[in-house]
């Protein structure tokens, strides 16, 4: 447990993050020049409302005004229906609330669950316990932190659900951890090859939770959006074959390897190609990182290893969702301070991690995002050296 001096310095760290963030919401609230994307999910939820809880709407007419929808030049601002139908049920109970209100709250909501992250790595990083009130404020001001925040995205909350997993891991509770991971498969395309790591490791009790967890996100949906809603998802699902969701030419600040590729090869090899080589390099690099997996013994690292490389072979990471770097960064330098750690591994995880840090701050977000990317593929790299240095693992708990 913390000395006293260290809870009063957590304090301190605690309440100047608190204060930034109230500053922060204050003066996105008077100058941000677009609304923030919480805008279009917060339509998403109200249109549920609408139509799944009519009853409701008309118990409380109040839900029919204008401060409970989101307006631009007096039309409806255009809902969000690209999240999975389970996860409206956050929007649809926010946006029985006002709009200003709702955004204040879900800003809230996910300051809490980066503190509740932090005050669970407490246990599981003794090598950054005395760094920890200057760690708190830099977390908070992680550049993809901020954007999430500001935007009212929820890649906080999923890094929360992969903290909590990777908690109930380092416990043994190997059922927890599974379910833990489902909650997050409002970002499938993070989670899926996480879930796939356990099935590579024989966890059969993660795997169990985990479809427990996916079995009760199921029910969810079907109660809100009865199966035509479901159906109807998939198929926008699978119209981002033919045409993906996102800007054309916003490929570039995804920190993944679609990102790094697509910098590199934009204008000079067709789009196809680009999808082609990403496709490869991700099957190439998922084999590379796991033939090998049963040699590696650190939880830490294997747990680091496999978010990073969730993260690198998602199709879809906008800055946002880099957020959840957060967890493999500090796991990584947490060992890399530790005596075991080698030299080689100390400097990379240092170096990766302040670059990471300051290089978006310093030279914006087209520069800043793919640094971000090449960090994360970098410390990948590095994590899966130092696993091997490691003596070989029991296959006994791996497969229990």
């Amino acid at each position: 447990m913390p000395s006293a001096k260290q809870r009063w310095l957590i304090l301190v760290s605690a309440l100047v993050i608190v204060g930034f963030q109230v500053g922060l919401f204050y003066a996105m609230q008077r100058f941000q020049s677009r609304k923030p994307d919480f805008a279009s999910l917060y339509q998403a939820g109200r249109k549920l409302d609408h139509q799944r809880f009519p009853s409701l709407i008309d118990r409380f007419p109040s839900l029919k005004s204008v401060e409970y929808s989101v307006q631009i030049d007096g039309h409806d601002f255009d809902s969000d229906n690209l999240h999975p139908p389970y996860e409206m049920l956050i929007y649809a109970s926010l946006a029985l609330l006002k709009f200003r209100i709702s955004y204040l709250v879900w800003w809230a909501f996910n300051l809490g669950c980066l503190f509740l992250c932090m005050f669970i790595l407490w246990f599981h990083a003794p090598k950054l316990q005395s760094s920890y009130p200057y760690l708190l404020i830099i977390v908070a001001t992680f550049f993809p932190v901020l954007v999430s925040m500001v935007q009212g995205q929820n890649s906080v909350l999923l890094l929360a659900f992969l903290t909590l997993c990777f908690g109930s891991f380092e416990k043994n509770h190997d059922f927890r951890a599974g379910f833990a991971l489902a909650m997050g498969m409002f970002k499938f395309v993070i989670v899926i090859p996480l879930a796939f790591w356990l099935i590579l490791e024989r966890r059969w009790r993660s795997l169990a939770g985990f479809l427990c967890g996916c079995v009760a996100l199921f029910f969810v949906a079907l109660w809100l959006v009865r199966m035509e809603g479901i159906f109807s998802y998939l198929g926008l699902l699978t119209g981002f074959g033919r045409k993906a969701p996102e800007q054309p030419g916003t490929e570039g600040i995804m920190p993944n390897l679609r990102g790094l590729l697509h910098l590199v090869g934009s204008g000079v090899v067709p789009e196809i190609w680009i999808a082609a080589i990403t496709l490869l390099a991700s099957i190439a690099l998922l084999i590379w990182v796991d033939l090998r997996l049963s040699q590696y013994k650190n939880m830490s690292l294997r747990f680091a290893t496999q978010v990073l490389l969730a993260c690198m072979i998602s199709y879809h990471l906008y800055p946002h969702d880099s957020a959840v770097l957060v967890l493999p960064f500090l796991l990584l330098l947490n060992h890399a301070l530790e005596d075991a750690a080698g030299k080689t591994f100390r400097i990379a995880v240092l170096t990766c991690t302040i670059c990471a840090y300051l290089v978006p701050f310093v030279a914006g977000l087209y520069v800043g995002m793919p640094v971000i990317g090449a960090t994360s593929l970098a410390l990948m790299i590095f994590a899966r050296s130092e696993a091997l240095k490691n003596p070989v693992m029991s296959t006994a708990h791996a497969r229990s």
